[in-house]
């Protein structure tokens, strides 16, 4: 009986210890709002988008201890569409099963390491710059190249990758990113490359970030997207502002080469932030299609985890250049664009 009681307790003295040093976290959010577009030739369009900040989003993450201060950890995050069932245009915001992000990390005195499906790091960077955090109709992502190129031109999110960041010194710190493109007999097709330099100290943010990929043959960049700017927050006001330097040969298509720039603030208004930017596309080709966008929005929180959010922005085209208002998961269908909606995080 002594015998089987000292058992017992030594088991749940094991159990505890096994359970402090891992844990397994299920979270998600759920963004649900009204989407008004116009400016489009064929009419408006009114329509309940789900993901207009930020992607609908159902994820699991874990971390365990290891020996000495190394940790293991994990993230598995699937999109949804809270509108509807099933993926719709309007609702692209990576649906596939875990088709957000996917990825197994290690954590060392030396420094982090990522392996799977994860955001770039020039993604990482311009979401960061951004007031409206690449989400509701005034994101930056607009005009960043989409538009006139068909093209994602910082990555978003890479399949196959390994990145490697460094330990913060004093502020500063580096990551490396590297994507496969996993083509047999040419291992250069549509690989992709990545680094990041950043300094977070207090009131001041300021990062430089590349982004490129190769073509389909292996024979040079489709794309490549030189991202740098800072953010001051003075307390009454964060100011932010952005240039971004797109270039490239895409197999078959037009060479890029572009020069982007945002000018951003975020005021703190009635317990709520108030976020607006200008942001300019400049076309250095030959077709001259640049754009200029300016954009206003306003987030209210009800609670921790729930906030009311509303948004404007207007695109001004020129010789023939194809931007839209979207938002986080929508490509939009008009210059203009109106979002009034919600979004609970837990």
């Amino acid at each position: 009986m002594k015998n089987s009681l000292t058992i017992l307790v030594v088991a749940s003295a094991l159990a505890s210890t096994a359970h402090a040093q891992s844990s397994v976290t299920a979270y998600g959010k759920v963004d649900l709002g009204l989407v008004l577009d116009s400016g489009n030739a064929a009419g408006k369009s009114l329509r309940l988008s789900s993901g207009i900040g930020g992607g609908s989003r159902l994820g699991f993450r874990g971390e365990e201890d290891l020996v000495g201060a190394n940790k293991a950890a994990f993230q598995l995050e699937t999109g949804f569409c809270a509108d509807s069932a099933a993926a719709s245009a309007f609702c692209t915001g990576s649906n596939n099963f875990m088709g957000r992000q996917a990825h197994l990390d290690l954590t060392t005195a030396y420094g982090k390491l990522v392996a799977g499906r994860q955001y770039s790091l020039g993604y990482l960077t311009a979401t960061t710059l951004d007031p409206f955090s690449n989400g509701y109709a005034g994101q930056v992502e607009n005009t960043d190249g989409k538009g006139s190129y068909l093209v994602d031109t910082s990555g978003t999110r890479l399949n196959n990758s390994v990145a490697y960041t460094t330990p913060t010194f004093s502020g500063l710190n580096a990551a490396v990113e590297f994507a496969l493109g996993e083509a047999t007999g040419n291992w250069r097709a549509n690989r992709e490359v990545g680094a990041t330099v950043g300094y977070a100290n207090g009131p001041i943010y300021a990062a430089l970030s590349y982004y490129g990929v190769d073509n389909s043959n292996g024979q040079g960049q489709s794309r490549r997207t030189t991202t740098g700017g800072a953010t001051y927050d003075f307390g009454v006001v964060k100011l932010a502002g952005l240039v971004q330097k797109v270039g490239g040969e895409p197999t078959g298509g037009n060479r890029i080469d572009a020069l982007n720039w945002m000018a951003g603030a975020t005021v703190p208004v009635a317990g709520g932030r108030i976020m607006g930017s200008i942001v300019r596309h400049d076309d250095r080709t030959s077709l001259q299609k640049d754009a200029t966008q300016w954009g206003i929005g306003y987030i209210y929180p009800l609670s921790k985890r729930t906030s009311l959010y509303t948004a404007y922005a207007h695109i001004a085209n020129r010789n023939h250049a194809g931007f839209l208002v979207g938002n986080a998961t929508d490509t939009g269908t008009g210059t203009r664009a109106f979002n009034l909606g919600a979004s609970h995080n837990f």
